[in-house]
């Protein structure tokens, strides 16, 4: 991990590409050279950030879902800006659009094939151990070639076991809290995502996604 002053910080910014920000400041922008930064900031005086960086988790899931066959961002480097309480890591972006930008150009027909992709995506992601609690259509992404990627990468656990079912519910509650992605999974191409899901998992697992498909109200925000 490689320490940074504030100067040092401003200049690595000098001409970059605001992404993302907060109330609080940066979160991602785009570096001169096409790299991304994406940066976190420890918001309380105690916090997990202090033994477990946000950044690290970032780098360390992308190669692990690399070693799983699942595209992710090629990591640079890890960057610790004490005077700011900020920690960053610099990556090479994976190439394509969300699936929630994408899916808003395409025909009914189009769109529904491309929901069943992502079924069976989210199932091969469960059957791997994937527990990505962020998940959701922005942060997938379709690439050039057709398969599916991963961004923002630190709110995820990589079991060594398939996802127990709870899990596996509460995730599809998380991917359900934005309504324009609620029309698309749940409503409008709905049995196509069940189809994908059950494409990549045993038969109990796809009974058990559309059973819990039928109870989830996607009105309600899970609970975080």
């Amino acid at each position: 991990m490689r320490i940074l002053s504030e100067t040092e910080l401003d200049t690595l910014l000098r001409g970059a590409k605001t992404i993302e920000e907060d109330g609080l400041g940066l979160k991602v922008a785009c570096l001169v050279d096409g790299d991304f930064l994406k940066l976190y900031r420890r918001k309380r005086l105690l916090s997990s950030s202090l033994w477990s960086l946000p950044a690290r988790r970032f780098a360390n899931n992308a190669k692990r879902l690399q070693q799983l066959g699942i595209a992710s961002p090629d990591i640079e480097e890890l960057l610790l800006i004490p005077e700011r309480k900020l920690n960053g890591v610099r990556y090479r972006p994976l190439p394509g659009e969300t699936l929630r930008d994408r899916w808003r150009t395409l025909t009914d027909e189009t769109r529904e094939a491309e929901v069943e992709c992502f079924g069976a995506f989210l199932g091969h992601l469960h059957q791997l151990g994937v527990y990505f609690r962020s998940l959701h259509l922005g942060n997938v992404l379709r690439l050039p070639d057709g398969e599916l990627g991963l961004i923002d990468l630190s709110d995820m656990k990589i079991e060594k076991s398939s996802l127990a079912p709870w899990k596996r519910r509460r995730n599809f509650q998380h991917i359900l809290r934005y309504q324009e992605d609620i029309s698309w999974l749940a409503e409008k191409h709905r049995q196509a995502w069940i189809r994908g899901y059950a494409q990549s998992c045993n038969q109990d697992d796809a009974t058990r996604f559309t059973r819990e498909l039928d109870k989830t109200n996607p009105l309600t925000t899970p609970p975080a």
